[in-house]
């Protein structure tokens, strides 16, 4: 697998949050106040604000008229709908990809795999691989 590579301070800044919020540090409702977490990167609020726009993006937070930008809430309906939706799409990107597939792309799948099965969590195992989860 090739070499990471360099992030984005907004990525960086994103990151660390949906890291901080799957984790259970943030929690659900809780308010992403700018000028806090622009202070804590050493950065201005222009990639903050992009931050905030890849949560977003991820379903991990939510913008609300007034109110700024709060930690998604999520219900098991909701995290059971996207799991059944996952399932069939990535049937159908497989289907997709199948025919494209070749042994370099076969091997590097089979390395990620090992390296999982032997790494305690998400995060070891993209310390191991470079591997990006955005």
């Amino acid at each position: 697998m090739g070499a990471p590579k360099e992030d984005t301070l907004a990525v960086r800044i994103s990151r660390t949050l949906a890291d901080r919020i799957i984790a259970g540090k943030i929690e659900p409702g809780s308010r992403l106040r700018q000028d806090h977490i622009a202070e804590e990167f050493g950065a201005s609020h222009v990639p903050v604000r992009e931050a905030f726009r890849r949560l977003e993006a991820q379903g991990l937070a939510v913008s609300e008229p007034r109110r700024g930008v709060r930690v998604a809430s999520f219900d098991l309906a909701e995290v059971k709908e996207v799991a059944e939706m996952r399932a069939a799409l990535e049937v159908l990107a497989l289907r997709h990809a199948a025919p494209h597939l070749t042994p370099a792309i076969l091997d590097a799948a089979e390395e990620a795999t090992k390296a999982g099965d032997n790494s305690r969590d998400v995060r070891s195992w993209r310390k191991r691989t470079g591997a990006s989860i955005a």
